[in-house]
């Protein structure tokens, strides 16, 4: 009986180590032309099917370059699809029963669809060899959190919120400590300098049609305020008022734009979307176009939507040469991958694909099952219409020569959820997604899957008014979590803006220089209607004529809003300690605002080398301490009416700058205690007035 129980497992063992290892190789110094073999792959379903194919040559490329075999496909399968067609890519070839690669890419794909590219194997096996370094990326002493369902969420929101507080809350207890005398939190002066020093072209609020027209010289402003010698400062210049949103979406697209320079010399590399409508496709095509991408909306769809079963995860998965399967970045009510065949499995491991998908080198994406619903033949652009299914490992390699992977092993990842209330139509959308843990394109797909969340729900072009508020939960601040709220409008596309902030923030946590962040979610809410939610300052009348240092001045400001009656609102102004007697002058503005000259005159004036040493902390205060569009503020402001003036004012504004460097962070804390005063309202305070007091000891 013994006997006969070892002899089954020996069997069950010995059939375990064949389904899961490698068949013989037949190199490509081993190929002739005129060799006959066959391809395996999935056209409909799961069921495996072969076609013909017969090697024409070795396609040599030089030295450093990937061999590639060219042969022709043929046979009744071929002749279906009209040829090679996208997702057919990765599918082993053989010949005399020995692998010999796999399928690449079609010859000519609008002409030659019948002739192809194989990948070699021996090329395609460098890939199991390569570091993985991002295997513990994201990776901290926090537990991590199981991915809820989007009706599990429903049901245990609050539960859900809270064991995650309850998490970054024992991290932060045990690993997060501020050094003392560190500082931590800098002035929002600092962040409309940083963004200033960034050499930005920046529209002007007189003139948005005519961007070349009003062009900024910031760098000029700032090179002259440096050198105490020069004083030909345009006086209109420091007067200009600029957008902040404008500001963070150049500052984002620059950011973009420089991360783009190294993938000069690679091709667009497509990727194969869903959920996404033709304005947030376009709007994410806009932003992957930097990371050398281009999305496309076809035949990618999530088989099993998040929320519609137990788990997204399918343990204990298995894969086979000639299965379907998917690449995923982002996962759920919105995804972002490609479908492709499985070339090989050992182990654990696997190849596919035969090309690349993002070429990106060491990734961390998701590997997910594939379901293959049909195939759409033809002799321009044939496809498969495929599916993703559960998650079943995590592809670690993105090369050239192919994909690979690991299976049973999940990447890190990130939940994205995005409510939507849209106040037209009167209802709520809640969306779910995974984003795979890359740090190159997180803030780009969540982003856009806010973007879109928005779109899908209100089922129109995205003018109008917005309210965002939106938490992240990350270990990179004291707090454990950064949130951040802010309104918007914009007569064309409010969804671009409404995003922006939310951008920045993830682009600042995704290049911390310290080490990598630990994002553990991504929570938007978004508050969306077609209507004009705007006013306009009309007056801001002091309830007295003069005033002394330190006194409360309440200023009567008047509101204009939008095809509605005037509305009066009080807000109190402390005038500051140190402030000279004579004329006062004050600017009462929108919060989206500010004035150059404005900045200039708080001395913080910065060089781009202490813009660089801001921590991720630092950076992300500054955005949370952004005045907002529905706020009005009042601070002192420059008035100048000549050469003189003008001249004094950038000597004080010098001048002002070395002492402040010389303060403590307390001093300077209650220096800058009350330059300003703020009120939030129900409208995006769309202009600025200028109103003065008189100061007297």
């Amino acid at each position: 009986m013994i006997k006969y129980l070892v002899t089954i497992c020996l069997m069950l063992l010995l059939y375990t180590n064949s389904a899961l290892a490698m068949p013989p190789i037949m190199t490509t110094s081993e190929l002739k032309p005129g060799m006959q073999g066959y391809a395996e792959t999935v056209v409909q379903g799961a069921q495996q099917v072969s076609f013909d194919v017969e090697i024409i040559g070795v396609v040599n490329n030089g030295k450093g370059s990937s061999k590639q075999i060219l042969a022709r496909a043929y046979g009744p399968i071929i002749d279906e699809t009209n040829g090679v067609i996208h997702g057919m890519s990765g599918s082993p070839v053989y010949v005399d029963g020995k692998l010999i690669g796999a399928v690449a890419r079609a010859v000519g794909q609008d002409v030659l669809p019948y002739k192809f590219y194989i990948t070699p194997i021996e090329e395609m096996l460098k890939i199991w060899t390569l570091p993985d370094s991002l295997a513990v990326i994201n990776k901290s002493n926090i537990e991590k959190v199981k991915i809820p369902s989007l009706g599990e969420y429903e049901k245990n929101q609050d539960n859900y919120d809270e064991n995650i507080d309850k998490e970054v809350e024992k991290y932060k207890s045990k690993h997060l400590a501020t050094p003392e005398g560190q500082e931590a939190v800098k002035g929002k002066a600092q962040k409309r300098l940083e963004e200033i020093l960034s050499g930005l072209d920046i529209e002007t609020q007189e003139d948005k049609t005519d961007v070349d027209a009003d062009i900024v010289q910031t760098d000029k402003i700032i090179k002259d305020l440096e050198d105490n010698s020069k004083t030909d400062v345009n006086a209109d210049k420091l007067e200009e008022h600029i957008s902040l949103t404008d500001f963070i979406l150049k500052s984002l697209e620059k950011q973009n734009k420089a991360q783009a320079s190294s993938f000069n010399n690679t091709s667009m590399m497509p990727i194969y979307v869903s959920g996404f409508n033709d304005n947030a496709l376009n709007f994410l095509a806009n932003n992957l176009k930097y990371k050398n991408m281009t999305p496309y909306n076809t035949g990618e769809f999530i088989s099993a939507p998040m929320g519609n079963k137990d788990s997204d995860i399918k343990q204990n998965a298995t894969l086979k040469a000639g299965d379907p399967v998917g690449v995923v970045m982002a996962y759920g009510d919105f995804s972002a991958g490609g479908t492709g065949t499985v070339t090989a499995v050992e182990g654990n491991k696997i190849l596919g694909f035969g090309h690349a998908m993002t070429y990106k080198g060491n990734v961390n994406y998701f590997m997910t099952e594939a379901d293959i619903i049909g195939s759409a033949g033809g002799i321009l652009n044939g496809v498969k219409v495929s599916s993703f299914g559960k998650i079943i490992g995590r592809v670690n390699q993105d090369r050239f020569s192919g994909v690979g992977g690991i299976l049973n092993e999940y990447p890190s990842s990130i939940p994205v959820r995005v409510k939507v209330k849209d106040r037209n139509l009167g209802k709520e959308e809640t969306f779910v997604s995974k984003i795979a843990y890359d740090e190159d394109i997180l803030p780009t797909l969540a982003s856009s899957i806010v973007y879109a969340s928005m779109d899908r729900t209100a089922d129109r072009a995205s003018y109008g008014t917005s309210k965002i508020k939106f938490t992240i939960m990350t270990d990179e601040v004291p707090e454990g979590k950064f949130e951040r709220e802010n309104m918007f409008y914009d007569p064309k596309d409010v969804g671009q803006f409404t995003v922006g902030e939310l951008t920045q923030a993830l682009y600042f946590l995704c290049t911390n220089m310290d080490k990598p962040s630990n994002i553990l979610d991504v929570k938007v809410d978004v508050d969306f209607t077609s209507s004009r939610k705007t006013a306009s300052i009309v007056s801001a009348i002091p309830d007295r004529e003069e005033a002394k240092p330190g006194e409360l001045v309440n200023f009567n400001v008047t509101l204009k809003p939008y095809r509605r009656e005037n509305v009066t609102v009080t807000i109190p102004y402390t005038i500051p300690k140190t402030q000279k007697e004579g004329q006062m002058f004050l600017e009462v503005k929108g919060g989206g605002f500010v004035q150059l000259g404005q900045v200039l005159q708080s001395g913080l004036v910065v060089t781009p080398q202490d813009i660089a040493q801001l921590s991720t902390v630092d950076r992300l205060n500054e955005i949370k301490n952004l005045n907002k569009n529905n706020e009005i503020v009042i601070s002192p402001t420059i008035d100048i009416e000549s050469e003189k003036d003008q001249d004094k004012a950038i000597k004080e504004a010098i001048k002002l700058s070395e002492e402040i460097g010389k303060m403590s962070k307390k001093e300077r804390e209650e220096f800058n205690k009350n330059r300003e005063s703020k009120i939030s309202t129900d409208y995006v305070i769309d202009n600025f007035i200028q109103t003065s007091i008189n100061i007297k000891k």
